[in-house]
């Protein structure tokens, strides 16, 4: 009677755990939010799936995304990005996979720069990257009024350049230090592709050898995950390109 018992736990056991793979919760807490719509979205590797949307409750949202069919199981098998939109210039990106329950806590003002984000390490490493780009972006632009401002200041400008340039290679190098830390978290797929303004931190060919690198560790983590399949034709482009050169 024992033996059926611990059999009978162990398969519905088996069976939660099987379930749990098969969905993700991503909710969160706005703060200064009002009454309306909070959509999320699937960063799809070619395209934007909007999945749902749903109300606030003073300030609180809660999205349950599960898999329904063979394809949408496939997708929850590894970490994909996911945004969360209260209006078209105010969103924020996660990554979540199966099995992941993801908390946001954030200021509907602006949640990009205020999120902070429990949950998994893909998702809470996400965070870090776009708290260090926040860090990077805030003086950036306040640089950028004081350039405009003395624009015909020849002494005003060129130290201004010099010290967006010191900016930019300090955040390549917090860049390069996050990627050799998370060789295995999409994470760092995130962190390689990173830019300000529409100027990337890394280039494909100046940064060959880490992107290589990135997407040979991700492709034995994840072989099956679109962004990077799309990597690794990426990296046998480039492969072609430089025996040509």
């Amino acid at each position: 009677m024992k033996r059926l018992l611990f059999f009978v736990l162990t398969c519905i056991l088996l069976v939660s755990c099987k379930n749990k793979q098969n969905q993700f919760v991503i909710e969160g807490d706005l703060t200064n939010a009002k009454d309306g719509l909070v959509r999320l979205a699937l960063v799809d590797a070619d395209d934007m799936v909007m999945l749902d949307s749903v109300k606030l409750k003073d300030g609180h949202f809660e999205f349950v995304v599960k898999a329904e069919s063979d394809m949408e199981k496939n997708r929850l098998a590894s970490p994909m990005l996911y945004q969360i939109i209260l209006s078209y210039d105010n969103t924020m990106t996660t990554l979540a996979q199966g099995g992941d329950h993801i908390t946001i806590q954030a200021d509907a003002k602006d949640m990009i720069t205020t999120y902070h984000v429990q949950g998994s390490e893909e998702a809470v490493l996400m965070g870090q990257l776009d708290s260090a780009l926040t860090s990077f972006v805030k003086p950036a632009e306040e640089m950028y009024e004081v350039y405009m401002d003395n624009v015909e200041n020849d002494s005003v400008r060129e130290g201004i350049e010099q010290k967006y340039l010191e900016m930019l290679k300090n955040h390549k190098a917090y860049l390069t230090n996050f990627i050799k830390q998370h060789p295995n978290n999409m994470a760092s797929y995130i962190a390689f592709y990173q830019n300000y303004n529409r100027r990337s931190f890394f280039t494909e060919d100046e940064d060959y050898d880490i992107l290589r690198t990135l997407t040979m560790s991700l492709k034995e983590k994840y072989p099956n995950n679109p962004y990077i399949k799309n990597m690794v034709q990426r990296i046998e482009v480039l492969d072609v390109m430089k025996q040509k050169q």
